[in-house]
């Protein structure tokens, strides 16, 4: 009969924590490659994994001395470890119920020894293991326990380093992204306030007083509304790094449509065509954001 691992009781935000850090397990190696050779030196073993479990897979995303990327987390020896404060240790695999069926203790590559390390966050929470294993039985001294257990801490903090650097890089991303945004929204209204410009310098004294200010209105409004559209983008911004009132952007059919208008009116009229936006009256003051 198969034997269920428990389950950390702090599993959902676990898993949530895990996800948060953004990692391509595929790519992180050469950050810690040097941190599991040196556990398994440490410990004597010939075999040294860093894994990092999430709700099904445990991913061995550096590796020493065995050749694994990843495995089912119900088959895995580390599901152990993140249920532990301290360590997790197996002096004999095949001897174990809980493990002696399993493919990496029945075949190749014989696994026999097993000790684990939780990866744990200062806020309780276990991402993983370091573990190291061998083909025959070891015994880790008290010294060396606290050594692996060092490497562990060193270990996530690098992972918080990486997690800070994803944060910033996905922060200048969005960045350049409102850069493009601003620039692309921008360009046609601008247009159209320039064009509207151009007309009444063009035309000189020939302008009617009462079409000039008809002009000069429609570039405040439209001005305006340049600032109205910068303010929103800087809002935006700003609601991706603080906690705002969900409701302090929200719109109806009728104010956006007025927004419409002032931003592109200027432009219809500096290209001489008819500019309107029609909104459902059944519709136009129901909210969204």
């Amino acid at each position: 009969m198969a034997i269920t691992a428990p389950i950390p009781e702090n599993e959902i935000q676990r898993v949530l924590e895990l996800s948060e850090f953004d990692l391509d397990y595929s790519s992180i190696d050469d950050q810690f490659k040097e941190l599991t050779k040196l556990a398994a030196k440490i410990a004597g073993t010939d075999i040294s994994l860093l894994n990092l479990i999430d709700s099904f897979t445990q991913w061995s995303v550096s590796n020493y001395g065995l050749e694994i990327q990843q495995m089912p987390r119900q088959d895995s020896v580390c599901q152990y470890t993140i249920v532990t404060e301290n360590f997790f240790e197996v002096k004999d695999l095949s001897a174990d119920d809980r493990f002696k069926d399993k493919f990496y203790v029945k075949g190749d590559p014989n696994l026999r020894y097993y000790f684990g390390v939780p990866l744990q966050t200062d806020n309780g929470i276990n991402l993983g293991a370091l573990c190291v294993l061998d083909t025959v039985g070891k015994e880790i001294s008290p010294e060396k326990v606290e050594m692996l257990k060092i490497i562990a801490d060193e270990i996530v903090n690098r992972l918080m380093v990486l997690r800070v650097i994803n944060s910033l890089q996905n922060r200048v991303k969005e960045a350049k992204d409102t850069q493009k945004k601003v620039a692309h929204d921008i360009r046609g209204p601008l247009s159209g306030i320039i064009g509207l410009a151009q007309i009444i310098s063009e035309q000189g004294k020939e302008n009617k007083l009462e079409e000039v200010l008809q002009l000069v209105s429609m570039i405040h409004k439209g001005g305006h509304s340049l600032l109205e559209l910068a303010d929103e983008i800087l809002s935006a911004e700003k609601k991706n790094e603080n906690t705002v009132n969900p409701g302090s952007n929200e719109y109806n059919l009728q104010t956006f449509k007025e927004k419409l208008e002032k931003l592109f009116g200027p432009q219809a009229v500096n290209k001489k065509i008819t500019f309107s936006v029609v909104a459902d009256t059944k519709t136009d003051d129901i909210p969204f954001s």
